[in-house]
C-alpha cells in the first residue's frame, strides 16, 4: 500500500483558497469526503434509501455546482472515466445518483503501523465521536496553538448546501457572485438560507436580471418591489409613441377647425379626432367666417 494522509472536509470550503471550478483529482476528493463512513439512509422523496458506506447519493446538479464546471456533460464523462477504471461504480434509478467507491473501507478503516492497536469496540467510538462533534479547527494547516476559535455563526454555516439550493435557479457564475457579495456583509450560508432566497428570485419576473441586480447593488436578498423601486421595469406595455410636429400642427388645426364650424370647445372629449361636419350648416352663406390662425 502506497503513502497515504489524513485531509479535514472542510478543506473544500476553506475561506485560504480560492472559489475556482475543481480539477478532476479534486473531484475525486470531493466524491470520497462525501461517501458515508458507515451504513446510514437517505431520503429521496417518500422513500428512504439504504446507503451503504462509502457510498452517496447525489445529483448530477449538485457535482456541476459543487465543483463549478460550466456543464452536466463534463460531469458525465467524469464519472464514466472513474467507472471504466474501476474506481466507482453508479446506480440512477431513484432519480438520484448512488456513487460508490471502490475499495473504500479498505483505505478509510486502515490503520497506520505507528497507532496502537485497539479494539473494534474503542474504534468505532473514536470514529463516532470524530463525525458528530463539531471540529473546533477550522483548518487542517494550522496548528492547535494558533488556530482561533471560530464564532457561533460560522460553525453553522453550510455553504455547499447553500449553493446546491441556489443553483436550481441561478447558473455557476451568478451563484459565485452571489456568495461573494454575501460573505462580504457576513450573511447566513445554509441550506434554508438558499431556499429562502430561490423563492424570492423566482417571486421576481426575471431570476437572472435579479440575480444580477443583486450583485451589482450588494443586496443579500432581493424582492419585486425593490426592483421597481430602483427604476426596473418588470412586466409593463411599451411606452406611448411621441407625436411628431406634423402630427401636433394637424390636431391645433382640427381643433380650430372643428370649434368655428361646430361650436365645439370640449374637443379633447370626443372618442377620435374625426371632425364632424355634418353638426352644423357650414356652407358658404357670402360672409366667410373667420378662422383664427
Amino acid at each position: 500500500m502506497s503513502r497515504w494522509i489524513r485531509v479535514q472536509t472542510s478543506i473544500f470550503d476553506h475561506e485560504v483558497f480560492a472559489a475556482e471550478p475543481f480539477s478532476e483529482r479534486e473531484a475525486w476528493l470531493w466524491l470520497i469526503s462525501k461517501a458515508a463512513w458507515k451504513d446510514t439512509v437517505h431520503r429521496i422523496g417518500a422513500s428512504v434509501m439504504p446507503v451503504p458506506a462509502g457510498s452517496l447519493f447525489v445529483t448530477i446538479r449538485e457535482m456541476q455546482a459543487a465543483w463549478k464546471w460550466t456543464s452536466t456533460r463534463r460531469v458525465h464523462q467524469f464519472l464514466e472515466l472513474l467507472s471504466s477504471q474501476n474506481m466507482i461504480e453508479t446506480c440512477s434509478e431513484t432519480g438520484k445518483t448512488l456513487v460508490t467507491i471502490c475499495n473504500y473501507s479498505k483505505y478509510q478503516n486502515a490503520e497506520t503501523h505507528s497507532e496502537t492497536p485497539e479494539s473494534a469496540e474503542a474504534k468505532q467510538k473514536r470514529n463516532t465521536k470524530d463525525t458528530t462533534t463539531p471540529d473546533t479547527n477550522t483548518s487542517s494547516l494550522r496548528s492547535e496553538e494558533t488556530a482561533p476559535a471560530p464564532s457561533k455563526q460560522k460553525s453553522k454555516q453550510d455553504v455547499e448546501g447553500f449553493k446546491v439550493a441556489i443553483s436550481t435557479v441561478l447558473d455557476v457564475d451568478r451563484v459565485e457572485a452571489i456568495c461573494t457579495v454575501r460573505r462580504k456583509k457576513g450573511a447566513v450560508f445554509t441550506a434554508h438560507a438558499g431556499k429562502l432566497l430561490v423563492d424570492a428570485l423566482t417571486a421576481c419576473p426575471d431570476p437572472a436580471s435579479a440575480a444580477d441586480e443583486m450583485v451589482l447593488r450588494n443586496w443579500t436578498s432581493v424582492k419585486p418591489e425593490w426592483l421597481d423601486r430602483n427604476g426596473r421595469q418588470q412586466s409593463r406595455g411599451p411606452p406611448t409613441p411621441q407625436k411628431t410636429a406634423f402630427q401636433l400642427h394637424q390636431e391645433a388645426f382640427a381643433k380650430e377647425l372643428d370649434k368655428t364650424i361646430n361650436g365645439n370647445d370640449r374637443y379633447d372629449d370626443r372618442p377620435d379626432n374625426v371632425v364632424d361636419l355634418a353638426a352644423t350648416d357650414y356652407r358658404y352663406s357670402g360672409t366667410p367666417s373667420p378662422v383664427r390662425r
